[in-house]
């Protein structure tokens, strides 16, 4: 890790199913869980911990981003919501409000975009190089029972089941609301755009 890679050891996922439901019936009631070698999992909160200081330190993720940080919940960004309609009706304006929850995001991050932007963010050299070596190469097979299918290359996407996987997505798209002008409270993926006026 010091020189700036990341073992391809340690990249190794076993994708199995559990059920959402009771009684199963079709592929879209069971959900999909990743097994990761416990040692990446060890060095993944190495590289959580530094970037997310990093991340902090710089201003990277916006305040209303609420998922997956300290001390922020749902409930906070619920209230946030919920305060600036209120002001809004104080002062007799109109709210226009669209939720939006994007789907298999985590599986579409783009590695040579993401890459781009934590270039653009400040992250270079062997930081760069290590985050770099820890996106590319990963494998995964799925195991139903006892059969378990070949191992695939995964080419995109944040590795599911990975300390660091949370914040990686963050990163990668937390300024989506800067694409308009409306106010914006997000949970991850889940995504309130809020605007007001005194005309519809």
């Amino acid at each position: 890790m010091a020189k700036g890679g990341f073992s391809n050891l340690l990249k190794i996922a076993q994708i199995t199913s559990i059920p959402k439901i009771t009684s199963p019936k079709s592929p879209n009631d069971y959900r999909p869980i990743s097994i990761l070698p416990t040692l990446s999992k060890y060095f993944e909160e190495v590289i959580y911990s530094r970037l997310y200081s990093f991340g902090t330190s710089k201003c990277i993720l916006r305040p209303q981003q609420y998922g997956f940080r300290t001390n922020l919940s749902t409930e906070l960004a619920i209230a946030s919501i919920y305060d600036d309609m209120i002001c809004n009706k104080d002062n007799k304006l109109i709210t226009c409000t669209l939720f939006l929850n994007l789907s298999k995001t985590f599986d579409c991050v783009d590695h040579k975009i993401f890459l781009e932007k934590l270039f653009y963010y400040g992250v270079k050299g062997t930081p760069l190089k290590l985050l770099a070596s820890y996106l590319d190469n990963w494998f995964q097979c799925t195991k139903i029972g006892d059969p378990k299918s070949p191992f695939l290359n995964v080419t995109c996407g944040v590795p599911q089941g990975s300390a660091v996987r949370p914040l990686l997505f963050l990163i990668y798209i937390d300024d989506i609301v800067n694409a308009s002008n409306f106010n914006s409270v997000s949970y991850a993926d889940d995504i309130n755009l809020h605007i007001s006026g005194k005309k519809p």
